[in-house]
């Protein structure tokens, strides 16, 4: 078995010897490191050397270890000695270590590798660091001391001592000149480490400084927009459409540019006035033309901004929003999306600051200091969710209702959109008789759309052509670029909307026709589109039953021609639209015999929903609607039955032309145009 001896022995904090020896025998050579860690320039980090040592007093056979300890050779130790280590080895089967602390030299520990502290000192200079003339002396000492110990040593032989010597001169050349020293870049390197700490350490404390005082360098993360009022060009003429509400926000501009003429008779100033309508109908537009109409500053804001992950970051944004606005009074906040803000507050112990935004916003608004000069305009289309405390007079005294727009107003808003692209021969009024629940936004993307498509299309204008398609985009989705491969889907298509067509052409009180088209469009293979003669205010039972009838016309067709076997899934939106029509019947609008002129409510708001009616009440309304639905399809299949070869010359037209307009559909029914249009 073979084994190997360590020796280490340290002469100070950083200057050590190491001695190891395998089999070691009489005369056997061997080799002791010396090795230097000293952080200074001009000093290797590690040194070593060879000497001969002659073991005298044993035999041939293994040197132990305490032998080697004590016999073996003597290591001056003229220096004080940081610790002196024996490790033994036993390959593979033994490891041992054993070790025992000596002195140490703190002040040349010190000097060669200060600490943190001592560092900031010599930055700031409150210490110079030591010279390396001094480090040098002090490496002369050491070496001086291990010399007078070499000389003194009566262990060792003179020759052994020459070896010695000369071992570790070589020893330290080699180190030198092959450990490359830090160099200035380290330096360098260690101090920008440094600086990067002390401004990491100080952003922290600035930005607890910051949350601790709201005023404290404060950072803005775009919570409000200011818009000068130069930078507004919208005025109410801009604004189409919204007659009612226009009319109410003009009485607020006039507020903000003469409010001496209300103060002088008592009057106040409205603290706030609430928008509530559907998404496009021009809340926001409505905000911008007060702004641009009173000539005032006009800070915007949305609802969503104002929260973050962070406690009290919403309360704190409200503030600078007041703040900002009070600084440039008379001025209009507007914030959009309120209710995200503004929503009912809660008691919930596991959200206990959820409340802090709002509770700061109803204070800002009609709270302790008054707020002369401000209003606040507020839009949602979700009314039911504000606070009641937000809507309190006092608060937002004024609520604007912006409605979709009615024939009268969409005819307004086409007008304006279409005088700014190029077009020709156009029919603002048919546009707007097709385009009922429309939004002004609606109708904006349906110019756009047709304008791009005509562009594309390389037209000189836009015609009622691309104006037609871009409606039935914005409705359905786009078209598909040709028609479906299989032919008897085409044809199942084909006599599904043509049984619409049919039951819609022979029923009194439906909308009239106003084109057929088997073309697949979003999910839809193909669609009936109506146009009504006049803008609907109420809807009558009449209307309502014919309506359901139309829906009802579709699966009717399939059945007749194909078979009960062969229904499709192609009438599922119809039934569920008729479905939905036959129950409001009965539970809200009293059109039902049987169930007699009441209601029937179920709350369907919460998560679970709340049905108070009887198990009796229940099975009588499920029997009504399905008598409604089945006299419906009843009627729908009537007619179907008795118009059967008008129905497949609509279908054979449909699977020839694709698309069908009111003036085609009129000639096939009335037997005028039948050869025209056979297949």
């Amino acid at each position: 078995m073979s084994f190997i001896f360590g020796l280490r022995l340290s002469l100070n904090s950083t200057l050590t010897f190491s001695y190891s020896s395998s089999n070691i025998k009489r005369g056997t050579s061997i080799k002791i490191g010396f090795s230097s860690t000293y952080l200074n320039d001009d000093l290797p980090s590690r040194t070593e050397f060879n000497a001969n040592a002659t073991s005298t007093n044993h035999s041939n056979a293994l040197i132990p270890t305490t032998s080697l300890l004590h016999e073996s050779f003597s290591v001056p130790t003229g220096s004080p000695t940081q610790y002196c280590r024996v490790i033994p080895f036993v390959r593979p089967n033994h490891v041992q270590v054993r070790g025992f602390k000596t002195d140490r030299n703190v002040h040349a520990e010190v000097s060669r590798s200060p600490g943190f502290n001592q560092r900031i000192k010599q930055l700031l200079g409150l210490e110079k660091p030591m010279p390396k003339p001094a480090v040098q002396q002090q490496t002369q000492l050491n070496a001086e001391a291990l010399e007078t110990s070499l000389k003194t040593n009566e262990n060792a032989s003179p020759e052994e001592v020459e070896k010695f010597k000369v071992a570790f001169a070589e020893g330290y050349l080699a180190g030198q000149k092959n450990v490359k020293s830090p160099g200035k870049s380290t330096r360098w390197l260690k101090l920008v480490q440094q600086l990067l700490t002390i401004v990491l350490f100080l952003s922290i404390f600035i930005s607890l400084m910051a949350s601790a005082n709201g005023s404290m360098f404060r950072i803005q993360l775009g919570n409000q927009v200011e818009v000068d009022p130069e930078e507004i060009h919208v005025t109410f003429n801009d604004v189409k459409g919204a007659d009612e509400a226009k009319q109410e926000l003009k009485d607020v501009v006039e507020f903000l540019k003469s409010p001496e003429k209300f103060s002088a008779l008592g009057g106040k100033l409205p603290k706030g006035v609430l928008l509530v309508g559907p998404p496009g109908t021009g809340k926001t537009l409505l905000a911008r033309a007060v702004a641009g109409e009173a000539g005032v500053p006009f800070f915007h804001a949305a609802g969503p901004e104002f929260d973050e992950i962070l406690v009290g970051q919403g309360a704190r944004r409200v503030r600078d929003l007041f703040k900002a606005a009070k600084e440039r009074a008379p001025c209009v906040i507007f914030i959009d999306e309120i209710d995200s803000v503004g929503a009912k507050r809660t008691n919930s112990v596991l959200h206990p600051y959820a409340n802090q935004t709002i509770n700061q916003l109803l204070s800002e608004m009609d709270g302790f200091h008054q707020n002369d000069g401000v209003i606040v305009l507020g839009a949602t289309n979700r009314r039911d969710d504000l606070d009641k405390a937000l809507l309190r007079p006092g608060r937002f005294d004024v609520e604007v209702n912006v409605p979709t727009p009615d024939l009268t107003g969409r005819k307004e808003i086409l007008t304006l959109y279409l005088g700014r692209v190029r077009t020709k021969s156009i029919d603002v009024e048919l546009l707007a008789r097709g385009t009922t629940g429309f939004t002004g936004a609606d109708l904006e993307n349906m110019v756009n759309q047709a304008a791009l498509k005509a562009a594309i299309d390389g037209a000189d204008s836009v015609t009622m052509k691309y104006l037609e398609n871009a409606r039935d985009k914005v409705l359905m989705g786009p078209e598909r670029k040709s028609r479906i491969p299989d032919e008897e889907t085409n044809e199942i298509t084909a006599y599904h909307e043509g049984g619409h067509t049919l039951v819609a052409y022979h029923t009194k009180g439906s909308h009239p026709l106003h084109k057929v088209t088997i073309i697949p469009r979003g999910p839809s293979l193909g669609h009936t589109a109506y146009m009504p003669e006049k803008e609907s205010y109420h809807v009558t039972k009449k209307q309502m039953l014919a309506m359901m009838d139309t829906m009802m016309g579709g699966r009717a067709a399939e059945e007749l021609i194909f078979g009960a076997d062969k229904i499709t899934s192609g009438a599922s939106n119809d039934l569920k639209q008729a479905t939905s029509l036959a129950t409001a019947m009965v539970m809200d609008w009293g059109m039902s015999e049987s169930m007699g002129l009441r209601t029937h409510d179920t709350s369907s708001k919460a998560l679970v929903t709340v049905n108070d009616l009887s198990p009796s009440t229940t099975d009588q309304i499920d029997s009504e609607i399905k008598k409604i639905l089945q006299d419906s399809y009843d009627r729908a299949k009537a007619i179907l039955k008795a118009h059967s070869k008008e129905h497949k010359l609509l279908a054979e037209a449909l699977l020839k032309y694709e698309t069908l307009d009111a003036d085609d559909i009129k000639a096939i029914l009335s037997g005028e145009g039948s050869d025209k249009f056979k297949r």
